[in-house]
């Protein structure tokens, strides 16, 4: 059977471990203070994708060959370090990730999901799983949990470790954790095969707190609410910064001790929407490691007419996503409406309001707005009906226009467009694309955000995702093909190569990046003893913000 380091590991490899000493874990939660906020990793609080910022992965001393690492994740795929016993690692070698908080920004505690699988056979090297922080240094200052054969509280049968295990309290620094070889100095937790200690871990998410003392600030004050006598609806503008914090989150602005206007003034493309509020702190937590904007420019709206006439107190505060907050404006405003009202209610009413039309779709468009799946290569939906004016007259020579927003957010953007025909009739069909929802309008300068015409249908789409299996020799095998999808996001989707066994499909080596066309290509050496067997194998990618989980057709090879 060859080994599955990736998502699925079983007893593929053998076990074999020294005793080493534990290190107790001193974990507590700080209280609740302005100041603080939650990056995640992986998986949020509800489950959905959280990307992996501020991770990276590195190896100590020489690992050999099979030992891999990958800091890529989803809620189903954790990252990963393994220390595999395909190649002998000397005592003091290892597979290493590495969690890097935001600049500005202090690691003060938190919690990570992890798997810790450590064994071995002898007395005189042992495979280790090893959490850090703030330094990656074996010694008690730094180690806090650790898993080895012989080791409480991992010797559960398997001297593994599954589990939440919190970081120690305001330490700083970075976080660590590794999968390695631990004991004796110039031992070996692998002899080949069977005579081997092999270690691995894996993160399946992370909730890291940190801490954040920047002061938000704001310049450059102007805008009619500033000026004499404002009136009717008044604006007043500035530039917002949070410079070495996590970013401008909201602005309030009160007059005379009421909020008039508090909000976020920017979400940073939903960056900057929080995916949770930690109970225990009450901090923010966002997926990003620098996740609002630090500076920003700001135009705000107030309405005056149910201000009396006179002086007022305005005052401004700025808070950033780590809850610090600065009042950045404190001042005297005076507003007069009553002349101005006057003057409105003797000028002619004006009529600026757009016309509205009804459309209604054929039979099959009328059917997709239930929402539709579809493979990436049929996406381009076709999309048809008729338009009227409000009297229920066809209404020709209108522009129709096709807009489209990723499943992931953001902006809409026009994809087609064209004019009703003479008895209202129009046709629309969306260029090929990833999940997302698409957004019918009619009307001359209609915007899909705002139409007041509009159809929409929502499309989840699946990548079409190839494979081929070449074996050139020496238990080789090169996995190659295509993942067919646009746009890929950033950064490029990963693909899996998994091979069926007894206990169904398990991953084979490390996931892969597809290029920048969508092509990947992959290389595993397997073990000589799989050399003259038949296997069966397929390549996989996990769901994501923009597309479906895909399987490519099973493909089988003999391996030479």
């Amino acid at each position: 059977m060859l080994n599955a380091p990736g998502l699925n590991h079983g007893k593929a490899v053998a076990f074999s471990a020294a005793v080493l000493v534990a290190l107790a874990a001193l974990a507590v939660a700080p209280a609740a203070y302005a100041g603080q906020w939650i990056q995640v990793s992986c998986a949020n609080p509800n489950q959905s994708a959280a990307p992996s910022q501020g991770w990276t992965s590195f190896t100590t001393g020489s690992t050999g060959y099979a030992s891999n690492n990958g800091t890529s994740c989803t809620p189903t795929s954790p990252m990963y370090a393994l220390l595999s016993t395909d190649a002998a690692a000397a005592v003091g070698t290892g597979e290493d990730l590495q969690y890097t908080p935001p600049s500005g920004s202090t690691l003060a505690g938190g919690n990570v999901d992890v798997s810790l699988y450590a064994d071995g056979y002898g007395a005189s090297a042992s495979g280790t799983a090893v959490l850090y922080t703030p330094a990656f240094a074996y010694d008690g200052s730094d180690v806090f949990f650790q898993c080895a054969w012989g080791l409480s509280p991992c010797e559960n049968g398997t001297n593994d470790f599954s589990g939440v295990i919190a970081l120690p309290a305001n330490r700083g620094g970075n976080f660590y954790i590794g999968a390695g070889c631990g004991g004796l100095a110039g031992q070996y937790c692998a002899e080949g095969g069977s005579q081997g200690a092999w270690a691995l871990i894996q993160v399946g998410w992370a909730d890291f707190l940190l801490t954040n003392t920047s002061s938000p600030a704001a310049t450059g004050f102007g805008g009619t609410l500033l000026s004499t006598d404002a009136h009717g609806t008044a604006d007043i503008a500035f530039t917002a910064t949070d410079p070495n914090g996590p970013g401008v989150y909201s602005v309030t602005v009160q007059i005379d001790g009421n909020t008039v206007y508090s909000a976020t003034p920017n979400t940073n493309q939903g960056e900057c929407a929080p995916v949770a509020t930690d109970a225990t702190t009450g901090a923010l937590m966002f997926d990003w490691q620098q996740p609002c904007l630090q500076t920003e420019t700001v135009d705000i709206p107030v309405d005056t007419t149910a201000l009396a006439d006179g002086q007022h107190e305005l005052k401004v505060v700025v808070t950033d996503a780590a809850h610090n907050s600065s009042t950045v404006l404190d001042e005297a405003i005076t507003t007069l409406n009553s002349t101005t009202v006057s003057a409105l209610l003797n000028s002619p009413p004006t009529s600026t309001a757009a016309p509205v039309y009804s459309i209604t779709l054929d039979p099959a468009t009328k059917r997709l707005t239930g929402g539709v799946q579809r493979l990436y290569s049929h996406s381009g939906l076709k999309l048809a009906g008729t338009l009227e004016d409000a009297s229920g007259v066809a209404a020709p020579d209108v522009p129709v226009a096709l807009w489209g927003r990723p499943a992931s957010g953001g902006d809409f953007s026009e994809l087609a467009h064209t004019a009703t025909d003479g008895t209202g009739g129009w046709t629309l069909t969306a260029p090929l694309g990833s999940s997302r929802l698409l957004r019918v309008v009619a009307g001359a300068n209609a915007q899909a955000a705002s139409a007041t015409s509009s159809v929409s249908v929502r499309e989840t789409v699946t990548p079409v995702l190839s494979l081929h299996v070449a074996t050139p020799g020496g238990a080789r095998i090169v996995f190659t093909g295509q993942l067919a999808i646009a746009p890929r996001g950033t950064p490029r989707p990963l693909v899996f190569i998994e091979v069926r066994g007894p206990d169904g499909w398990q991953a084979v080596g490390a996931p892969t990046h597809v290029g920048p066309n969508g092509r990947f290509r992959y290389v595993y050496t397997s073990s000589q003893f799989t050399i003259g067997r038949r296997f069966l194998f397929r390549a996989v990618t996990p769901a994501g913000a923009l597309w479906r989980p895909a399987n490519s057709p099973t493909r089988h090879a003999v391996v030479r």
